[in-house]
């Protein structure tokens, strides 16, 4: 019997964790799998950065870092905490450059006092991280560094300097982190990666390959990876 069987778990994330009602998530998969018990907060569109707007009705978008104290307080005894993001935040700090400057931030390896500025990636990150282990103390918590995505090369190499990034604070603060970027095969510039002439969101529902848009995962993407995710949380 699996050691997630019965336990609690709350994901947060971008439309990576979110998944959606066609293709399904890790959440529900895993969750059904182990008899768990689940909230998934994870939103597309989500950032890990607090203050980007929603780009018409400049309403605050998702964002695990202020999710996170809705979260604890609602799951407060959470066996497991699962996080996933950085995506969108690559992608908007390059959108709004102009706007609001270099928001980069800066991992201070010695730094734990928790006083973070939570407008730049990097603050953001570090007290996500700071406040789950003071939240969750003694439970399970793990961040999903999501598979490779294209098919822009720019924003490849983008996406990737950005979880890089969550990979140095996940060792910074003791954070198990699972790299699917590195640690699976998917890849989105392979075209037997879609399985079908068409790649693109009209094909969405019929891809039978991984991807669904070079970006996004499939039914059969989700279905290769959460049998990874479920490993690793069984290990955390």
């Amino acid at each position: 019997m699996s050691i997630l069987q019965g336990k609690t778990v709350i994901w947060d994330g971008d439309s990576i964790a979110a998944g959606n009602a066609l293709v399904g998530n890790w959440a529900t998969r895993i969750a059904e799998n182990n008899n768990m018990q689940f909230k998934n907060y994870a939103i597309g569109g989500g950032t890990l950065t607090e203050g980007f707007p929603l780009p018409q009705s400049g309403n605050k978008r998702h964002c695990v870092s202020v999710t996170l104290e809705r979260m604890y307080k609602e799951y407060p005894d959470a066996d497991y905490v699962i996080l996933e993001g950085g995506t969108n935040d690559a992608d908007l700090f390059v959108r709004h450059f102009e706007e609001i400057g270099d928001r980069m931030g800066y991992v201070d390896p010695d730094d734990f006092s928790g006083e973070y500025d939570r407008t730049t990636f990097k603050g953001a990150v570090e007290s996500i991280f700071y406040r789950a282990l003071k939240y969750w103390s003694g439970k399970k918590i793990g961040f999903i560094i999501a598979q490779k995505m294209g098919p822009d090369p720019v924003a490849f190499k983008r996406r990737r300097r950005y979880f890089d990034i969550c990979a140095e604070a996940c060792k910074k603060w003791g954070i198990p982190c699972l790299d699917l970027w590195n640690g699976c095969y998917l890849n989105p510039f392979l075209p037997e990666m879609y399985h079908s002439e068409r790649t693109g969101e009209e094909n969405r529902e019929i891809n039978d390959g991984y991807y669904s848009d070079g970006q996004h995962m499939t039914a059969r993407g989700y279905d290769f990876t959460a049998e990874i995710v479920e490993r690793w949380m069984e290990n955390l």
